[in-house]
This record gives C-alpha cells, structure tokens and sequence, in this order.
C-alpha cells in the first residue's frame, strides 16, 4: 500500500500494479511478461530483489546490490542488479543488455534534497519506498544525474521452474527447442524425461496445447507466458494443480534429458 501510494504521487496519471515475488527466478518471468504485456507502448517498471542473507552478499554490497536503469524502445526498467532478473529477457531479446548503475550514496545528492533527507534514503533499509521510486521519478523527468558505471556482464539465467500460478500449473523458463519440443516435430503424447534439481526425474507427456492434456494428467505443454512469438514450456495438470501433485516450487533447477 505504502509503495502504491508513493509511486501514484511521483507519476500521477499512471495506474500502479504490483506483483510479489519470492526469488529472481519469479522476477525475471515476471519481467518478460509484463514486458510482452506492454507491447511495446510505454511503461515504467520497477523491479527489486535484494536478497541480503550470505557472507558474499554481505561482503559484496554494504546495504544490498545497487539499481540500475534499463531502457527497452518505450520501457523503462528500473532493477537491482543481482542474480537473474535481466537475464532471461536477455535471452528472450537475443542481445546484450546494458544497465547503467546508480549507486545510493553517489546519487543522492544530485536529487535536491535536504541533508536531513538525504542521510534518510542513503541509511535506509526500505529502499523500494525510498529511493528506487524517487531515482526513477527523477531520471524520467529529465534529472541531470550521473551514472555511476556500467554493467554489461548479466549472469546466464539456467534453466529452471520460474513461478506457480494460482491454478498450479509450473511455469519454466525453457523454451520449446530446449526440449525438442518443435512445431511439426512432436507426436501427441511422446514422453520427455525432465531432471528436477539433481534429486528427482520425472517422465512425463508432451503435448502442443492445455486443451489436449487428457483430465487430471501432468504434462508439458506450451504455455501462455513469454515474449512475442516466444512462449516457455509449462508444466500443468489438467483440472488439478501440477505444483501439489509433484511437490514442486519456483527456484528448482531442471534439465531436459531426451524426448
């Protein structure tokens, strides 16, 4: 509610929705969908995952990893630059991305604020409602100020179950090549034998479309998320939830192992 309200002060006009996230795996599907959504008329997003826990995350960034601006035609996206969050739209757009990197204590005062305020945002622990609206609110509106460095180097996303929707159906972030999962190629039914996160395998049917899915079986299908003629394979159940049935959450790695 807090950030809701924030961000409908800094960009009056615009409608604020908001989806919650548990891991960069989460974030970066979410990403590419909401990216696809816009197709390709104008939005701002703000994205942040700033997991904390772990001597390297400690030793690494004093208040967790810094934000950086992405710029995609008509899309801004404002996101902390940790893990995987820019990696699959990455790959989804086919090139290199580049994140210019504005970093609290070094920006903060380019943003006219009193010392009061700024010992504020550059202290403190809430900085989704601190600074990443303000630092977005002011580049957008022409704020002169300096980027910090540039970022060009984005972590490869592995391949891995990315979200569970509210019917239960498992999104991946694969896509159908990965699995041999080719228009023309694929015979109704065939089985492909998917490794979950070195632990489990699981054999499971293939087929094109969810309607296709005979009742209550567990498939892989091609799915609804992705971006423009480029959709992820999904695992889903018909009629039931697909994550209750196989016990399985966004975060596992996975790995296609014949068709």
């Amino acid at each position: 509610g807090r950030l809701k309200a924030r961000l409908c002060t800094l960009f009056p006009g615009c409608s604020v929705q908001f989806v919650g996230v548990s891991t960069d795996y989460e974030a970066a599907i979410n990403l590419v969908d909401i990216v696809d959504a816009y197709d390709g008329r104008h939005g701002v997003v703000l994205c942040n995952v700033a997991r904390r826990e772990g001597s390297e995350r400690k030793s690494k960034w004093p208040n967790g990893p810094p934000f950086a601006w992405l710029r995609l035609g008509n899309i801004d996206i404002f996101t902390t630059v940790d893990g995987y969050v820019v990696s699959l739209l990455q790959r989804m757009l086919g090139r290199s991305l580049k994140l210019f990197v504005y970093e609290i204590p070094v920006t903060v005062p380019y943003m006219g604020l009193s010392e009061e305020r700024q010992a504020q945002v550059i202290n403190t622990q809430f900085r989704s409602f601190d600074y990443l609206p303000l630092l977005a609110a002011q580049l957008l509106g022409g704020a002169k100020i300096p980027v910090t460095y540039v970022q060009d180097e984005i972590a490869q996303m592995p391949l891995a179950l990315c979200w569970v929707d509210s019917f239960g159906n498992i999104k991946t972030n694969a896509l159908p090549e990965d699995a041999g999962f080719e228009e023309g190629k694929l015979v109704p039914g065939s089985m492909v034998t998917v490794k979950v996160d070195e632990q489990r395998q699981l054999r499971l049917p293939c087929y094109q479309r969810l309607k296709d899915i005979p009742d209550h079986q567990v498939a892989v299908t091609i799915g609804s998320s992705g971006l423009g003629s480029k959709r992820f394979l999904e695992i889903m159940q018909q009629g039931k939830s697909a994550a209750q049935t196989l016990a399985l959450q966004s975060g596992l790695k996975i790995e296609f192992l014949a068709l």
